[in-house]
């Protein structure tokens, strides 16, 4: 039976379906904030909550299993370059065109008093992991006024860079022990602070801290992140397989319906979730599933899931009384907004996102296969699977 490991490296460390997965998962996650947007409360019930939740852990896992090999090839310094370069540049642009294109347009304050108010530059420090999600009397009126609410998973995604290096640092990164370990820490702290009862001892900024590292929802992607990391590091020993992806795809949907909507974000049902989740992702992602030609252009993923929100919120602004159509209204906001979110996303890679990319192309095996560099590579080994570290984020791409 051959393994994961084995059809990467036949694919010269291409993932035939990862292309694909990035993008069905942005455009995906464009179609629920659509819905979440526009007060459509089905979307929280099961079956659909377990697609909207897995959305976000899945490019978690798919970026951690993309990264680790990125790790695994370059010196720390290199990587937290490429990383930088990769994430910041189309970040710095969504936050400037947020702060001083869309909010001067649309705040419901003078402009010289929005132009004036602190919170405008505060919303600057997004590039820099310290998420603000609001402007001033910016989409007031909204069900939800955040500007940008996929920005959330930002400080997730540099917990998971700082988990890298750490594994980088200790040369852990091809020790997959060590790396169970830090994942299964993370898992038995996570049950401990959520069913010792012992949360109640602590100030309040500590149960918020702990919650946010070990406990919530949003937590769920880092330790989603490093199963990915796990995969990758036991690459070989996991089969590539169509039994195992649909007891996956049967295991994940009966827990869904078996733990109901009230213990979908538990820590014990992660526990089951997060490791059949990681084999959906990646067995799609080494799947041959054909991408529209357009997309074969650039990676877009990263900009459909970092720019879609404000526009959504945008086309809402315009659109008040079709949105508010109970389900209709969803749709009729995705079906307007995907083809700017795309174009946006597009001008995105081919002006911002991929210069900045030409600067790594020293050491950047992605940057060369996406056509960044004009030398090809013609040799590939098992260490330059890192053709990847392109992920969304934040994850990502995340």
């Amino acid at each position: 039976m051959e393994s994961i490991g084995n059809l990467l490296y036949r694919n010269r460390g291409i993932g035939p379906g990862f292309d694909f997965l990035r993008i069905f998962l942005a455009i995906t996650i464009v179609a629920f904030h659509c819905m979440l947007l526009t007060r459509s409360d089905w979307i929280y019930q099961i079956p659909f909550c377990l697609v909207e939740n897995s959305l976000v852990p899945m490019f978690f896992l798919l970026s951690g299993f993309l990264v680790t090999a990125s790790g695994q090839r370059l010196s720390l310094s290199n990587f937290l370059i490429n990383r930088t370069l990769r994430i910041v540049p189309a970040l710095a642009m969504d936050v400037i065109v947020c702060a001083f294109i869309i909010g001067p347009t649309v705040t419901t304050m003078p402009l010289k008093h929005y132009l004036e108010n602190k919170d405008v530059f505060s919303y600057m420090l997004n590039v820099f992991g310290f998420i603000h999600l609001y402007l001033p009397g910016v989409f007031e009126s909204h069900y939800l006024t955040q500007v940008n609410g996929s920005l959330w998973t930002v400080p997730y995604e540099l917990i998971c860079y700082f988990l890298i290096s750490i594994l980088m640092i200790f040369n852990w990164i091809n020790d997959v022990r060590k790396t169970i370990i830090i994942t299964m820490t993370m898992l038995l702290a996570g049950l401990f602070f959520e069913y010792s009862g012992i949360l109640h001892i602590f100030t309040k900024e500590a149960v918020m801290a702990i919650c946010f590292v070990f406990i919530g929802r949003k937590a769920q992607i880092v330790t989603a992140f490093l199963f990915g990391v796990i995969a990758y590091q036991f690459r070989y020993k996991i089969p590539y397989d169509r039994f195992y992806f649909y007891c996956s795809l049967f295991v994940i949907t009966m827990s869904a319906f078996l733990c109901g909507l009230s213990q979908m974000d538990n820590m014990s049902t992660r526990l089951v979730l997060l490791p059949t989740l990681a084999y959906i992702t990646l067995f799609v992602g080494l799947t041959k599933i054909k991408l529209p030609k357009y997309f074969k252009n650039g990676d877009y993923s990263y900009g459909i899931y970092l720019y879609h929100y404000p526009i959504l919120q945008v086309v809402i602004s315009i659109f008040p009384g079709i949105a508010a159509v109970k389900f209709f209204g969803g749709v009729f906001v995705f079906f307007v907004s995907i083809p700017f979110v795309v174009l946006w996303a597009t001008f995105s890679w081919h002006f911002v996102e991929k210069p900045f990319l030409a600067l790594r192309k020293k050491f950047s095996f992605v940057a060369r296969v996406r056509g960044v560099n004009s030398r090809a590579i013609n040799v590939f080994d098992p260490g330059h699977a890192a053709l990847t570290t392109i992920s969304t984020a934040r994850f990502v791409d995340e």
